[in-house]
């Protein structure tokens, strides 16, 4: 029997109800079996999220909360970091909320992807199992000579991003062609709703670029090269600071530096998301030379080159309309998985909250 309940809004209105007991929890769930309840830190709208789901959570939040109350607060990783308050809230606190909030989305992503018919098991057991088969298949594949695309053996956190990013895919197909169909008055509106941000053509960004590499015959990192590629890049960025031209540097430094122009399209925002290179570029002034960026097994210095266009064109709708779709998809699903997050019921499970809030 539930002896109390309390109720209240967690993040971003999720509604939190604790339980008094970790055996009544587990008899309202009866199909969990008992000696998993242990390992359970809460329940999603029905789903249990497994502690090991909860940890993996963790592990991923703790660069991102460093790194925040470092540049927030100058909080230095002490022995005293992650339960010193700064700003009313410890990094242990912060870093576990963080972990709940993510837990949260990915099972109601999961359980989304379900009700689609996408995936059958959402249980982290299950998830470990295909992780596991998987990785056998990989190893079977590379022992008979074949080829293998990608790892040969997943980690964690890598098979879960590839099999969501797919269960994701499917789940945005299906929504389109069953119950989110735009017809044209609706893509239209759409488009032009989001062309600012999204459609606007602008002139290509010019720039010189200095690179080294640092991956082996293997291509894979090579500490030692990736060390001397980095004082390369030191030093040809102390040069160009100093006045001399890309070409003199890449003269004075050797065969192993590489001198290119090049330059990217600040339009193409999707491709510029996943070059560091292209961002640095499209954030320099005409002449301004960038720090020392990593990008594919390279350092690059760079220095832009020539002046932005000032785009005011649109790309036609017309010529655009299935990524118009694509981005309408993308955003509808987006705000699907916020609702569903925003009115799920997460029950925590008091036996093992000290996992959650110590």
């Amino acid at each position: 029997m539930l002896r109390r309940v309390i109720r209240r809004p967690l993040w971003g209105g999720i509604a939190v109800l604790i339980a008094a007991s970790g055996i009544a929890i587990a008899a309202a769930h009866a199909w969990d079996r008992p000696s998993e309840e242990g390992k359970i830190v809460a329940w999603v709208d029905g789903a249990p999220v497994h502690r090991g789901e909860f940890e993996r959570a963790l592990r991923a939040n703790k660069s991102r909360v460093v790194d925040e109350y470092y540049v927030k607060y100058g909080a230095e990783q002490t022995t005293e970091f992650w339960t010193t308050a700064y700003g009313g809230e410890t990094p242990s606190e912060a870093i576990r909320r963080l972990a709940l909030e993510d837990s949260v989305k990915l099972k109601v992503t999961q359980k989304i992807a379900q009700e689609q018919g996408i995936l059958t098991d959402i249980s982290y057991s299950g998830f470990l199992r295909e992780l596991e088969l998987e990785n056998r298949r990989r190893q079977e594949a590379v022992a008979e000579g074949k080829v293998v695309y990608g790892p040969v053996r997943y980690s964690e956190e890598v098979y879960l991003e590839y099999a969501m990013s797919n269960a994701i895919r499917e789940v945005k197909s299906r929504l389109l062609e069953r119950e989110w169909k735009p017809d044209e008055r609706e893509l239209r509106q759409f488009y032009e709703a989001n062309k600012t941000q999204l459609y606007a053509v602008r002139e290509a960004v010019k720039f010189s670029q200095l690179s080294v590499a640092f991956l082996n015959a293997n291509q894979e990192t090579d500490e030692t090269l990736k060390r001397q590629a980095q004082e390369s890049m030191d030093e040809a960025l102390a040069l160009a600071v100093v006045g001399t031209d890309f070409a003199g540097i890449a003269d004075r430094l050797g065969a192993e530096v590489r001198l290119e122009e090049r330059s990217v399209n600040e339009g193409n925002i999707r491709m510029n998301l996943r070059s560091p290179v292209a961002q640095a570029a499209s954030h320099l002034a005409p002449g301004e030379i960038s720090g020392v960026i990593e990008e594919n097994g390279r350092l690059y210095v760079l220095q832009r080159l020539v002046e932005q266009g000032k785009g005011s064109e649109f790309a036609d709708f017309a010529e655009i309309k299935e990524q118009v779709l694509m981005d309408y998809a993308n955003s509808r699903y987006a705000d699907y998985v916020q609702n569903r997050v925003s009115a799920a019921e997460v029950i925590i499970n008091e036996a093992n909250d000290e996992i959650l809030w110590r």
